[in-house]
């Protein structure tokens, strides 16, 4: 069975909040509607019992005194007391009060009936006559009926005022336990969980952090567990990239300095070459050949460490017009050593494309790319083009290669410092973002198009230099 995450716990309690609220008021208003209609009722019902009264002291002055004025205002009070019988009867409830009702009416119509008889006979009835005790006997039953109806209507006010109490004991009990709720809620399901990553923040500090175990991945809660597991797992990873940053920057120190100490013995090797070629020249075209052999390899180990010399140091952003195909090559021959005779590189850039360059900063650009370019590759065979075509003001500078490609999901991150798709311990991730760095720095653009297993082309846009052009 799923359980709801924070978000529905907290709309479900709000529901149930809502719906219990409103169950009551409702109820509460409905008995409040109801007990205002009793009010008027047992209104009525003193006006009733009201009027009967009338009409026994008009009977009780009729056998004392023969007054006659019971024939017609008790009459009238009659049809009165039917009318607000009538009125009674529609807001009887129960069976009880309906029998009250019935026998009231009736109790008027046999003393209308008795009083009708009286009236047409006045003189010849006396007060002991069986029609007087008769229209007595009926008067004293409607006065009866009209005090138990009054009776009645309190009780049942007294009633509806009775569950009105209940109601509103049963909604503060049930706002109680809604309060109850929330709280064991609020403590279980927030601070607790807020507790336990507060105390995780301090483990970290303190680099004792062990991973949550996450129960509930659509809890929110048990998300930001996740995020804090995937955050302390980021860190770990960024730690030890920023060790091997650390580490490739120590080595470039090293490099520097053995470059220093290498250039007095390729000196050494170029001079007493030098000297010996002098000396053996013309006698040995084999010896000749190897001379000039070592002269070479002697050349191109020199620019091999001058370059690596220019490439440790460290200078503040100075640009100015350099040949493009100038720092491409010396790019090439400082990575070739990383990219063996099994890739081949092809320049295709113009001897006289000048750019605004940073050259030292520029080659560290270049040299980033053609390496990972290089290592696109990997053991295959396969070719690095780098080309150049104008662009109005600008000139796009393209670098291909026939490499395993891209991955799509990764292809929007691989600016982003310290992300790499290369297995661990074979790249820090901070490549690319140089590179990036770099290109703003010459108020170019850079990007990138790759499919996998169909290489990756990056295109770099810059600024077009103020003397010639690609």
């Amino acid at each position: 069975m799923v359980r709801p995450n924070l978000r529905q716990t907290i709309i479900i309690g709000i529901v149930i909040f809502i719906l219990a609220f409103g169950g009551i008021a409702l109820l509460s208003l409905s008995n409040i509607n109801q007990l205002q209609q009793e009010v008027v009722l047992v209104e009525r019902a003193d006006d009733l019992r009201n009027l009967i009264l009338e009409i026994r002291r008009e009977e009780k002055n009729f056998f004392l005194y023969q007054d006659t004025s019971l024939f017609s205002v008790g009459k009238e009070n009659l049809g009165q007391a039917t009318a607000i019988l009538g009125f009674l009867s529609e807001g009887f409830a129960g069976t009880d009060g309906e029998q009250r009702d019935v026998k009231l009416a009736q109790g008027i119509r046999d003393y209308a009936s008795l009083l009708e008889t009286i009236s047409s006979a006045s003189s010849e009835i006396g007060g002991n006559s069986p029609e007087a005790r008769a229209l007595r006997e009926t008067g004293q039953r409607l006065v009866e009926h009209s005090r138990a109806i009054a009776e009645y209507e309190r009780e049942y006010i007294l009633r509806i005022n009775q569950e009105l109490r209940m109601t509103m004991i049963i909604f503060m009990a049930v706002v109680a336990v809604v309060v109850l709720a929330l709280v064991v809620f609020v403590t279980k399901s927030i601070l607790g969980p807020l507790r336990e990553v507060q105390e995780a923040t301090r483990q970290i500090v303190q680099g004792t952090f062990a991973p949550f175990a996450v129960k509930n991945a659509e809890d929110e809660i048990q998300q930001v567990c996740v995020a804090l597991n995937s955050m302390v797992d980021e860190l770990q990873k960024r730690q030890a990239q920023l060790v091997q940053a650390q580490k490739l920057s120590s080595i470039g120190t090293l490099a520097s300095g053995i470059a220093h100490q290498l250039n007095n013995p390729l000196n050494n090797i170029s001079t007493s070459v030098q000297i010996l070629s002098e000396e053996t020249a013309g006698r040995n075209d084999f010896a000749d050949k190897m001379m000039d052999n070592i002269t070479q390899e002697t050349l191109r180990a020199r620019d091999i460490v001058k370059g690596l010399l220019e490439f440790s140091r460290h200078k503040d952003f100075s640009p100015r017009l350099c040949n493009l195909k100038d720092i491409l090559e010396s790019a090439v021959r400082l990575a070739s050593s990383q990219l063996g005779p099994r890739i081949s590189v092809r320049i295709m850039v113009s001897d006289t494309a000048v750019l605004n360059l940073d050259r030292l900063r520029f080659q560290e650009a270049m040299l980033n790319l053609i390496i990972n370019a290089g290592q696109a590759i990997g053991d295959d065979k396969g070719t690095i083009e780098i080309k150049t075509t104008p662009d109005g003001d600008h000139n796009i500078l393209t670098i291909s290669d026939t490499g395993t490609g891209i991955p799509p999901d990764a292809l929007q991150r691989i600016f982003d410092p310290f992300f790499s798709t290369k297995d661990v311990g074979q790249g820090t991730g901070l490549g690319l973002y140089i590179v990036y760095g770099i290109i703003e720095e010459h108020r170019g653009s850079i990007r990138v198009e790759s499919l996998p297993g169909k290489g990756t082309t990056f295109h770099i846009r810059l600024p077009l230099g103020q003397e010639g052009t690609a």
